[in-house]
């Protein structure tokens, strides 16, 4: 990466529907199964294969690559859910999570990590999330009511090229981290044989 200064325009403030729309496919033809079930935590394939019935199964919410998902669990770090971005493959989620699909171009690798910022979604969910049993649950009128200060699909693009060679990088240091924990403690261990 060189030492250039990358310049950004100001952001401009869209309603979150301007952006994403709730999608309403449901598996009703089955052409998903239960190996294409993704657990919204990660939306990697789920581990939990229970057998369904068919009509349970038609019950699922499609989700695409690039669709959004709100998982509506608190923690300490997401007080109000968080919007999970599918960056794996196209399947199925639960009926519980509300999937959205983009409208709009957007730079998958900048939405990513926007739409999962809790920064940038504490109060667009604040507003927009009641507090149910053992989850948030979403009102889909007030998020789309809600203005998220978003930049320009050049500006995304240019930041998303950062996330790439930052996660790069990070991805590198491990590698050669474990290398040398590794090495050290080959290097003990032989010290600890000739002694």
């Amino acid at each position: 990466m060189t030492n250039e200064t990358v310049k950004f325009d100001a952001w401009e403030q869209r309603k979150f529907e301007s952006l994403f729309r709730k999608s309403r496919i449901k598996n009703i033809h089955l052409k998903y199964s239960e190996s294409d079930i993704l657990s919204v935590a990660s939306m990697e394939p789920s581990a939990n294969h229970r057998h369904s019935s068919d009509e349970y199964m038609k019950s699922y919410n499609v989700i695409y690559i690039n669709d959004i998902a709100f998982e509506g669990h608190t923690s300490k770090e997401f007080k109000f859910g968080r919007f999970v971005m599918n960056d794996r493959q196209d399947g199925i989620v639960s009926h519980v999570f509300d999937v959205f699909r983009p409208i709009t171009k957007l730079s998958p690798k900048f939405i990513k990590y926007f739409i999962h910022d809790e920064a940038i979604m504490q109060k667009p969910l604040l507003f927009s999330t009641s507090n149910a049993r053992m989850l948030n649950s979403l009102n889909v009128g007030e998020l789309n009511n809600q203005i998220l200060s978003i930049p320009s699909i050049k500006e995304q693009e240019k930041i998303g090229k950062i996330i790439n060679v930052t996660e790069f990088l990070i991805a590198a240091n491990q590698c050669q981290q474990k290398g040398l924990e590794k090495l050290i403690s080959e290097s003990l261990n032989q010290e600890i044989i000739l002694n």
